[in-house]
């Protein structure tokens, strides 16, 4: 009997499973690595439905760490990488993320209580369906910015007018 992987004949069985056998892990996807017991958090971290307060993460590279349903309170991450970050479903009260790299994070349902974003790059950020209190997003960058009200803000989109067609000035009217 012959097998045929990918459209190649394979006339022994087990020469066809070393052969996958060898490919597998080289094609395996990344998995998150756990957030350790002591709060030490990492990029591609997953720390889903923890409970992380009086810490301090500034400028630490977090980038695409899954703090979605988490609980966080009195925690600075000014200055830190996160960058597609999860918070989804997240708690957070009295939380900085001054000058924090947010870019494309997601906060949807988040609950955001004394949320300092002063400085921070919320460009491509999603807040769909956050509930925000004495927290200002306008102290962020933002610039296709899904707010809480499924409304796109571009107020800090460089170059967002569009391009002026040919014999017609850049500030021309439509």
């Amino acid at each position: 009997m012959t097998f045929h992987l990918l459209g190649i004949p394979m006339p022994n069985p087990t020469l066809t499973a070393i052969i996958l056998g060898l490919a597998l892990p080289v094609a395996s996807p990344a998995v998150a690595q756990p957030v350790a017991p002591d709060g030490d958090m990492r990029a591609l971290g997953h720390c889903e439905a923890c409970q992380i307060a009086n810490k301090d993460y500034t400028d630490d590279r977090l980038t695409g760490i899954d703090l979605g349903a988490a609980r966080i309170e009195s925690v600075t991450f000014d200055g830190a990488g996160l960058g597609i970050a999860v918070f989804e479903g997240a708690v957070l009260r009295d939380v900085s993320f001054a000058g924090a790299d947010l870019r494309g994070a997601s906060f949807v349902d988040a609950q955001l209580t004394d949320v300092d974003f002063a400085g921070a790059d919320l460009r491509g950020a999603v807040f769909e369906g956050a509930v925000l209190t004495r927290t200002d997003l306008q102290e962020g960058l933002l610039c296709n910015t899904q707010m809480p009200r499924d409304e796109l803000d571009n107020s800090d989109c460089a170059g967002s007018a569009a391009p002026a067609l040919p014999g017609q000035s850049p500030d021309a009217g439509n």
